[in-house]
């Protein structure tokens, strides 16, 4: 993961630097003051794979020579506005774990928890305005997070529909989106950017179906969290529908009996995983991910072959194909 390693330490070491000018500033302020500020450093220095900030930095270097320093100060946008929103989640989810680490309304309070999500956001606007004042970047900026939260609303009411969860959530929020403001930055061609728009939507639908396969079925030391978190939010995805799609009546009464449930015992969790065995729903998945893998591997190198995103997306595709986590 060579790229993706690469941009990882001087985004670390870029936004560090950047908050910690943002704490000094909220110190004159008053002594307790830049408590928030370093609250939001702490969540971000938990871990993280940048993947948004890269996404739009690699876009833009792909098509433009603009300083890379400026670029990439215009990428904290995208892992601040992503902090906000995952305190916020981890909320409304109620959940312990974020990255392996206590959540921050866990760790302090909802209270601080949501102001320090708040701040963040703010952060977010600061940095964008001060940079970019062309209307149709504007437009995608606030596109990119309405359809977030909209997609979060979605997700939290429980809709049926898998699809628009996933494309909202992830492929547009995740991959398209920021890819998309970048390569309008630097003024690239519609219709370079609509192909662009197609591949990584896909490359997005699939890092979700595998993001799911991971929260039953990884390592919880690798993932971050606990592989029953899922099934106690009652989170709708791939596989839960294919499973409900094949049980017979008796197993969706006892799924039922614990999915979206605080209290789910070990022995449930162990039987949902064998039943989904049983029905090879895992291995369903991984062919899926294999097959649709090398179709949108085929269009990277046909539309764009030596671009710095191209070889992104491909450093991603191995985390993507792999199931030993």
């Amino acid at each position: 993961m060579k790229i993706l390693d690469n941009f990882k330490k001087q985004f670390d070491q870029g936004i560090n630097i950047y908050l910690d000018e943002k704490i000094k500033l909220a110190e004159k302020i008053d002594e307790k003051g830049s408590d928030l500020l370093k609250i939001i450093k702490e969540f971000i220095n938990n871990g993280g794979k940048r993947l948004r900030p890269s996404i739009f930095y690699y876009a833009l270097l792909s098509y433009s020579s603009q300083n890379p320093g400026k670029i990439l100060k215009l990428s904290f946008i995208f892992e601040l506005f992503h902090s906000f929103a995952l305190i916020h989640d981890d909320i409304i989810d109620n959940s312990d774990l974020r990255r392996g680490e206590p959540t921050v309304h866990k760790k302090y309070n909802i209270s601080i928890a949501i102001l320090a999500g708040d701040l963040a956001l703010m952060l977010v606007d600061e940095i964008f305005y001060q940079e970019i004042i062309e209307r149709k970047i504007i437009d995608l900026y606030n596109e990119f997070k309405q359809e977030l939260l909209i997609g979060e609303y979605l997700d939290t009411i429980k809709i049926d529909d898998i699809s628009k969860i996933m494309e909202l959530k992830t492929a547009r929020y995740t991959f398209v989106k920021p890819a998309l403001i970048a390569l309008n930055l630097a003024k690239v061609n519609q219709i370079e950017i609509n192909k662009w728009g197609e591949v990584l939507r896909e490359v997005g639908i699939l890092f979700q179906i595998k993001d799911d396969y991971d929260g039953i079925f990884g390592d919880e030391k690798k993932i971050g969290k606990l592989t029953d978190t899922d099934i106690i939010d009652g989170k709708n995805t791939l596989i839960i529908k294919k499973f409900l799609e094949r049980s017979n009546e008796q197993e969706k009464k006892r799924f039922y009996s614990f999915f979206g449930k605080l209290k789910l015992k070990e022995e449930d969790l162990i039987w949902f995983k064998k039943t989904l065995i049983k029905y090879k729903i895992d291995d369903e998945i991984k062919n899926k991910i294999a097959n649709e893998s090398i179709k949108i591997e085929n269009k990277l190198n046909l539309y764009f072959p030596d671009k710095l995103l191209t070889k992104l997306m491909k450093e991603i595709f191995i985390k993507i194909k792999d199931f030993k986590i």
